[in-house]
């Protein structure tokens, strides 16, 4: 499936790429109820990073994605209804000021080789040097990784990330 994705202001639903703790379909429904799984979906061209830093609920370093030519990013691909795009921009931090995070189109790829466009979001200003993860958020990412099913060697790669330590109790 290639192309634009579909029109909120139509009505329709939107494709989304989660990749950070919204691997978590719990978590990420209790925002948007209307998330519903697509597939697994892999965004080449890009590594996980943490340039964005949660100080009052993670209490350290949160996804985004940066350009990394020969990386991977797995994810989720979900299709989420148009009257939650506002509530999920709002969890994405796209209102505060300054804004946290936009909205960005990605191509990714699932595991049956369908390359699909959908919405996902990268911070406004990363910062270079990143942030630690706390071990709460890495423990999000990771169990969310492997309910979905992620590839092993990329869920064993989330799993060695390095952490600051610090309680981020990640509260919803």
């Amino acid at each position: 499936m290639a192309g634009p994705p579909p029109s909120e202001a139509s009505g329709a639903s939107f494709l989304y790429f989660g990749y950070g703790s919204n691997l978590d379909g719990a978590r990420l429904r209790e925002h948007c109820a209307s998330a519903r799984l697509v597939s697994i979906a892999r965004l080449e061209g890009y590594r996980l990073a943490f340039s964005v830093e949660s100080r009052n609920t993670w209490l350290g370093g949160v996804g985004d994605m940066q350009r990394a030519p020969g990386d991977e990013i797995w994810g989720a691909l979900w299709v989420i209804a148009a009257e939650d795009a506002r509530v999920l921009d709002e969890h994405m931090g796209l209102f505060r000021d300054p804004p946290v995070y936009q909205h960005t189109t990605v191509e990714v790829t699932t595991p049956a080789g369908d390359v699909v466009r959908c919405r996902s979001y990268t911070a406004v200003t990363p910062d270079a040097a990143g942030f630690l993860p706390s071990p709460g958020y890495l423990d999000v990412v990771v169990q969310g990784a492997r309910a979905l099913g992620l590839p092993e060697a990329y869920i064993a790669r989330l799993a060695a990330m390095p952490h600051n330590g610090r309680a981020g109790g990640g509260a919803h």
